[in-house]
């Protein structure tokens, strides 16, 4: 297994553990972040499904809603500035965060509550962080670096955010569904779909359903054998079956037609083949969320980048395709048959489960 298929493997691994926390609010012990470290006594909450966010009065589906420490809230800083038009821009070397917004410029340094916006300093409630490798700036700063009013109910669990005159995120012309795979700008989305194209126009590997599995994958999508309940590993033939049975139980009980499991695993072949073929890449965390753009020319990324480069293979294929994030890890949930499932590592090997999620993006 190569560098790729491990990295990939431990983040679908990871989304085992984080469906269980989509209902609850998830407390993290002090002592595990450097978001912590000024904060001794104080549990951080993490209340990522639990927020709504409207912007306008329009519900939006930001990337990680709200990360609440005490009674302030601090927002994962590039998801929101830039759906609310701005720019953000972090140096990895002196820990500043800049922000652009309507000829507004601002800045603050992680760990400080103090910015500066537009040349003059103002203290804010609490202190930008870095958690879980995504910068978090207070609700505050939000609100004064884009000229928005930022309202949060603690008992609602919304976010509210009123531009006084709204402005319009840059536009980039997409291909699928509007997704821009993290893209900053027309530039990097031409270039990672130029880089995705050429992939695929090269690609020639022949799928077979199951692999050298493919009678019981068959006999248990196609025609319902099942493992029987007093199975015990040892038989090839069950062994393989109980396989099938892990990868898509839920496809099969939600009576997802045997043609659509087919292609299903069609294209998630595709995607693997395609994140494997990836040279390694670096983590870095001087990065809110990395882009599939990042991946393909920078060589750098995380969750958030393998990801986004799944939906494009997904997106291509003509499945809708939706980012689900809790930090410090994002996923892809395809929709199959008008229902929402995500694919994860559960020891058997990659699988499908009907999500629980709130679609929270």
């Amino acid at each position: 297994m190569n560098g790729s298929s491990k990295v990939l493997s431990s983040v679908l691994l990871s989304g085992v553990l984080l469906v269980a926390g989509f209902t609850n609010p998830v407390e993290v012990n002090s002592k595990q972040t450097t978001a912590a470290d000024n904060h001794s006594n104080i549990t951080m909450v993490a209340s990522t499904i639990k927020y709504k966010v409207t912007i306008n009065g329009k519900p939006v589906s930001l990337h990680n809603s709200s990360i609440r420490i005490g009674p302030n809230h601090i927002l994962p800083a590039k998801s929101f500035i830039i759906r609310l038009g701005g720019t953000t821009t972090f140096n990895s070397k002196t820990k500043v965060l800049t922000i652009k917004s309507n000829g507004t410029t601002s800045t603050i340094k992680q760990g400080s509550k103090v910015a500066t916006v537009n040349g003059k300093k103002i203290t804010l409630s609490t202190s930008a962080q870095a958690i879980n490798d995504v910068f978090m700036i207070p609700h505050d700063l939000v609100a004064k670096a884009t000229g928005t009013k930022v309202s949060i109910s603690t008992s609602a669990k919304t976010i509210d955010i009123t531009q006084a005159t709204p402005i319009s995120p840059s536009r980039i012309k997409t291909k699928y569904q509007g997704h821009t795979y993290g893209s900053d700008n027309q530039y990097q989305y031409d270039k990672t779909m130029a880089y995705v194209n050429n992939y695929f126009k090269n690609y020639k590997r022949k799928f077979v359903f199951g692999f050298w599995q493919h009678e019981q994958y068959v006999d248990y999508f196609k025609n319902g054998v099942k493992v029987p309940p007093d199975y015990i590993r040892g038989d090839d033939y069950y062994d393989a079956l109980d396989d099938a049975e892990h990868w898509g139980e839920d496809l099969r009980k939600n009576k997802i037609p045997y043609s659509q499991i087919v292609k299903v695993a069609e294209v998630e072949s595709k995607a693997i083949d395609f994140l494997n073929d990836q040279p390694m890449l670096r983590w870095d965390d001087a990065y809110d969320v990395y882009s599939a753009y990042h991946f393909f020319y920078k060589r750098k990324g995380d969750s958030d980048s393998y990801a986004l480069a799944q939906q494009i293979v997904f997106d291509m294929n003509g499945y809708k395709t939706r980012i689900l994030s809790t930090p410090p890890l994002s996923w892809l949930e395809v929709k199959i048959n008008g229902k929402w499932y995500i694919q994860y590592d559960e020891y058997w090997g990659a699988t499908w489960r009907l999500s629980t999620s709130s679609g929270v993006q």
